[in-house]
């Protein structure tokens, strides 16, 4: 696990504990929901258990000015105050990196898929959201017209408001909608904004980019230029239905829709990683099927490759 990730869950951990204090039902069934998600968290929240309950008055006996205690508890004490306060500055800093989710406190929330499953979720204003395998979301209880995509691939499905647009913020990225269906898909520095009905405005500030039905925005680098481009509207978000629809296509960007949508890698030989693919897959039939079946299409093998696949040019010995 990397720093990174790890940091990330312990500042997950430490806002949990400080929202159960005073939590509700549904408070509590969402922080099982939370735990149970990932090992690592329940670790992370009893580290967090202990860090506060090391800093509770109970850690720390009374002594009067007089008491003549023995060399070694007073080392002891020593030793507890001085954890405590450790433990105290490591919580604070935690609370104080920027992530996302907890900038604006509490009232942000985060929904997450595992790779693979697919969830749907009501907004508060009537409009809904629905998540692709391997997604991240992160949500505003106060804010019903905002959501965060911190990773992954999500369809948005807006309630119509003049005055008061809904905004999604992707890493760097900013797109505004007043209400219509659009897919998004948010991997590192990549961004692909894909419009099913209606418009929306990509970076509304700076470059103020607007699409409407059946055009694309896709952005590949950090700082990268965008380029808008077309697609049948019918075909975008396949995968809420059981199929992926490519029009000249790279194969390493159906790759990872395949992982994403089939809840495991798939990886492509960088020989062939730029060819294009123009046609519709149905992700029926069981994973290795799916994946065996569309290599075999593209006159190529696929190779099991850790808990993934592997596609690449037939070996001379099959050719």
């Amino acid at each position: 696990m990397t720093e990174k990730l790890q940091a990330s869950i312990r500042a997950e951990a430490i806002s949990w504990h400080l929202r159960l204090r005073d939590g509700e039902a549904g408070d509590w069934e969402a922080f099982v929901d939370w735990l149970e998600a990932d090992p690592a968290r329940s670790t992370a929240y009893d580290e967090v258990v202990r860090a506060d309950a090391a800093l509770s008055p109970e850690a720390f006996p009374a002594v009067a000015a007089n008491d003549d205690w023995p060399a070694q508890a007073r080392g002891r004490r020593r030793f507890a105050i001085a954890w405590g306060l450790a433990a105290l500055a490591a919580i604070l800093l935690l609370i104080f990196i920027p992530f996302p989710w907890l900038g604006a406190g509490a009232d942000r929330y985060e929904v997450a898929t595992a790779a693979g499953e697919q969830r749907s979720v009501p907004l508060g204003d009537g409009s809904m959201v629905a998540l692709n395998g391997g997604t991240r979301l992160i949500l505003d209880r106060r804010n019903p017209r905002f959501a965060e995509l911190a990773a992954g691939e999500a369809t948005f499905t807006i309630r119509h408001d003049g005055a008061a647009p809904f905004v999604v913020v992707a890493g760097d990225h900013r797109i505004h909608d007043l209400g219509t269906a659009f897919n998004l898909v948010h991997e590192g520095d990549r961004l692909m904004v894909e419009v099913i009905e209606g418009a929306v405005r990509y970076d509304p500030h700076a470059a103020a980019i607007s699409l409407s039905a059946g055009q694309t925005l896709a952005i590949h680098e950090r700082g990268g230029r965008p380029l808008v481009g077309r697609r049948d509207p019918h075909a975008i978000a396949g995968w809420r239905h059981g199929r992926l629809s490519y029009r000249a296509e790279p194969l390493e960007r159906v790759a990872r829709d395949l992982g994403r949508s089939l809840g495991a890698p798939v990886s492509v030989d960088p020989a062939i990683e730029r060819q294009t693919v123009t046609g519709s897959l149905r992700l029926a039939g069981g994973a290795d099927a799916v994946v065996t079946r569309f290599a075999a299409t593209l006159g190529m093998e696929v190779r099991r490759r850790g808990n993934g696949w592997h596609i690449a040019p037939p070996s001379p010995a099959l050719r």
